[in-house]
């Protein structure tokens, strides 16, 4: 059995235990092109705005609680980091087409 993790330090692992590796800039342009060829598509783009629309889009009322405020908040960066990478796959953010 292995020791327990010190704090944050399971972070930087992944399931097998090996350590996570920092990804290079040509990684991540090839993975932004993967992106942008899935997320351009007919299909992608559909998906694309429906997650838009319900996370970014999405307005929360008063009622709302933290714990809710917090949860939505990480569905829509994980939206706009996708948007994010569609773009840079196409060679920036002038060259995307957006659903609205």
């Amino acid at each position: 059995m292995s020791p327990p993790s010190q704090g944050w330090d399971w972070f930087d692992t992944d399931r097998s235990g090996a350590e996570a590796q920092p990804s290079t800039a040509a990684g991540e342009a090839e993975l932004a092109t993967v992106f942008a060829r899935c997320f351009l598509s007919a299909d992608g783009r559909q998906v694309l705005g429906h997650l838009r629309r319900l996370t970014v889009e999405r307005a929360l009322g008063p009622q709302a609680s933290e714990a809710l405020m917090r949860y939505v908040e990480g569905q829509r960066q994980m939206v706009l980091y996708v948007e994010a990478l569609v773009a840079k796959g196409t060679g920036g953010p002038h060259n995307r087409k957006r659903e609205t």
